[in-house]
């Protein structure tokens, strides 16, 4: 189970803090399955099934700071446990086109993390994707909630398309060969 953090709605669609929900709309595109609205729950998800594996791909409908608050139902309508989730999510400590991966850790001041972290307790997997530190003089809300330069999209892009299709192999190959990969591939990386 993939849950990708953001924000719901167009005034937020193409802001940095929806680099989680930018990953999954990747990863649909690429299975060609549309989102769809699950019924008097506050998520949308899309449901694929290959090789005996079912993936279900998440976006909290909640606002960020409560992304936690959708995952009870989704774990319940699913069968899952926090072991089976991996959080896609912004990350201001990676610059633009980078993205880490880790079997766990804290939620380092990240408010949707926080979430997740109170409503389902137990650790679960993250990708980070980066989207850069504030300029000087820009609060973090501001530089969160704004939108990306466009030569900063394209390199969050550019790490999406990059690394969606590694994550697809995370049930053949497991997490930790998953994990070398994508962390030894990024563009600054010998």
């Amino acid at each position: 189970m993939v849950v990708g953090l953001g924000n719901p709605g167009p005034d937020y669609q193409a802001t940095r803090h929806n680099a989680g929900f930018w990953f999954l709309d990747r990863w649909a595109g690429i299975l060609g399955l549309p989102f769809r609205k699950a019924w008097f729950r506050p998520f949308s998800f899309v449901e694929a099934r290959s090789d005996g594996n079912r993936l279900v791909l998440v976006k909290p409908l909640t606002f960020m700071n409560r992304s936690g608050d959708a995952l009870p139902g989704v774990l319940a309508r699913f069968d899952a446990t926090a072991d089976d989730l991996v959080v896609v999510f912004d990350q201001m400590d990676l610059p633009p086109g980078r993205v880490r991966m880790k079997p766990h850790g804290s939620h380092a001041g990240h408010n949707g993390l926080r979430s997740i972290d109170a409503m389902v307790g137990g650790p679960y997997h993250r990708i980070a994707i980066g989207i850069g530190r504030p300029a000087a003089g820009t609060t973090v809300v501001d530089h969160v909630l704004g939108l990306p330069s466009a030569s900063d999209r394209a390199a969050v892009d550019a790490v999406v398309d990059r690394v969606v299709p590694l994550v697809d192999q995370l049930w053949p190959q497991g997490w930790e060969p998953l994990i070398h990969g994508v962390n030894q591939r990024n563009p600054d990386s010998p």
